[in-house]
């Protein structure tokens, strides 16, 4: 009862917003000068302006700045990767059958080997691997080994998570 709730809340919201994008699209920019009332108003843009000046102005414009360095001594190599894990879940799960995802990393210290293992789970998910379910929200998820993945045609092709 409380997802269709949730659900009906974003359905009356995105008719809200789509309501305010409809306004939006009917409101346009004004595209004319200085009314002519405030033009003895408007400052000279240009007063103060020599050659000289504009010369410095343009070759400070298109003289190259040095680029900022950013210093990743302090960033520690990468220690955990998705190949491995998902090597190291294809050897677990069979063996397991079905099992949730607390189990498959009670043993594991640091919450990147926690997300390393998560996105292991899910591409084994994309290529049929594994089931996964979760009953309740924030609820265990629990893992079901199938084997049916795309066949045996070499190693799984695992995409890269850079970043």
């Amino acid at each position: 009862m409380a997802r269709l709730l949730e659900a009906k809340t974003f359905k009356d919201v995105a008719k809200v917003l789509a309501v305010f994008v409809d306004d939006a699209d009917r409101v346009y920019a004004r595209v004319v000068g200085v009314d002519e009332r405030f033009s003895d108003v408007m400052p000279d843009l240009l007063e103060g302006m020599t050659i000289e000046k504009l010369q410095m102005g343009f070759i400070r414009a298109i003289t190259p700045r040095p680029r900022d360095e950013v210093n990743l001594f302090h960033v520690s190599p990468i220690r955990f990767t998705v190949a491995e894990a998902v090597e190291e879940l294809m050897d677990e799960l069979p063996r397991m059958a079905r099992t949730s995802f607390r189990s498959l990393t009670t043993g594991l210290v640091e919450r990147l080997e926690v997300v390393v293992r998560f996105l292991a789970l899910l591409e084994m998910y994309k290529q049929g691997y594994i089931e996964i379910n979760q009953i309740d929200r924030f609820g265990d998820i629990v893992v079901e080994w199938t084997g049916i993945g795309p066949g045996d045609s070499g190693p799984l092709e695992i995409d890269l998570y850079e970043g």
